[in-house]
């Protein structure tokens, strides 16, 4: 602590001020950590990827980022401040003043050093402060985010708690641009697979329009909820899972178990599954193991973005399960194999343009024929 050149303490109210608003401005956040270091500390070359993967992504991450740089640089420039020795300052005040008058009031020199070393560690400190209250402010706005998977793709991004997602085609996701409070909540309209950070003290939530939840602590799961399917399907990949449905946790699930839900019954079922048939869509596969004809049909619509219409005249459809893997096969390949395995006839329309110059998408007619 430094002394006033009137022998009392000048400093303390403005460095006790310094402090607590350091203390403020440190965030529990990994991210707003790696920022300070980037400027403040030595910084390893994996934070340095971790930082510029950060700003890469988020327009919120490049903002944070400035402010940080603006708080380094005033805190910097208090330092310097705070080293200066105020003694010495005096002594070569003293020696410069010699040829002055004898009747030179020195406490009007004095208060004039005092002026200059304050007033400067002062306005330093208060726009520390604004910088710091501009900065909570930013941190406390919380923004809902939305990222949809176009038809025909398959879209990875990761959460603000650095839980992995994986979307289907023709899925949304929204999410908090932070998670707050004690729970992580996400909404799911399609099909999702998530890699969730463990943190049990802060379940993980995926919510479907249907109000269904599934809950995780840290996990690998899949859920299945698009609007126009009756059900909603939840697969345990590893670790736990619970269902829940207006409240009620419905039940627990098991490593390999799928939970179906009927949106209309509100009944559930759990079966045993093929985990590598569920979700091996997120790797670009398409993976049927004694699939129906309708379910095939259902899954390249929307992995190839084209209409199928399956005409079943005979109702023979039910003799017929599918067991086969595509990965980078053309919709014209599918439809030769399953013409092989499957008594099938199909063709393919022309796409229509619109009015507004956008295109109907391409349909597909197939027939289950009499042997």
């Amino acid at each position: 602590m430094k002394k006033s050149l009137f022998g009392g303490t000048i400093f303390f109210p403005v460095r006790l001020l310094y402090v607590i608003t350091r203390k403020i401005q440190m965030n529990i956040s990994d991210k707003e950590i790696l920022f300070f270091k980037q400027y403040s500390e030595k910084i390893t070359p994996d934070e340095e990827v971790r930082i510029q993967e950060l700003l890469s992504v988020s327009e919120e991450n490049r903002l944070e980022m400035d402010l940080v740089r603006q708080i380094v640089s005033v805190e910097n420039e208090m330092k310097d401040l705070l080293s200066y020795d105020t003694s010495e300052g005096y002594l070569r005040m003293k020696q410069k003043t010699k040829g002055y008058k004898e009747t030179l009031n020195w406490s009007f020199w004095l208060v004039r050093i005092a002026a200059i070393l304050v007033v400067p560690l002062l306005i330093s400190t208060l726009t520390l402060i604004y910088i710091n209250q501009k900065q909570r402010e930013a941190l406390n706005q919380i923004d809902w985010m939305e990222v949809s998977a176009a038809s025909g793709v398959v879209s990875r991004f990761e959460l603000p708690d650095q839980s992995k997602v994986w979307l289907n085609s023709g899925s949304t996701l929204r999410y908090p641009s932070r998670f707050t409070g004690h729970i992580r909540e996400v909404e799911l309209n399609g099909e999702g697979y998530f890699e969730v950070k463990s943190d049990k003290e802060n379940p993980f939530y995926v919510i479907t329009n249907s109000g269904a939840k599934v809950m995780a602590h840290g996990t690998r799961f899949n859920v299945n909820a698009y609007d126009e399917y009756e059900d909603i399907e939840a697969v345990l990949v590893e670790g736990k899972i619970d269902f829940l449905f207006s409240g009620k946790n419905l039940r627990e699930l098991k490593s390999g178990e799928q939970a179906v839900f009927n949106k209309n019954t509100h009944s559930l079922v759990i079966n045993p599954i093929s985990i590598y048939e569920k979700t091996a869509w997120k790797d670009g596969k398409i993976v049927f193991r004694n699939a129906s004809l309708e379910d095939v049909f259902h899954q390249l619509s929307r992995r190839y973005n084209v209409d199928i219409v399956f005409h079943d005249d005979y109702k023979l459809s039910d003799g017929y399960r599918c067991r086969v893997t595509f990965t980078d096969e053309t919709i014209q390949q599918i439809f030769g194999y399953l013409e092989i395995a499957a008594p099938i006839r199909w063709t393919v329309s022309t796409p229509v343009q619109k009015n507004d110059s956008t295109l109907v998408r391409q349909r597909v007619d197939v027939w289950l024929k009499k042997k």
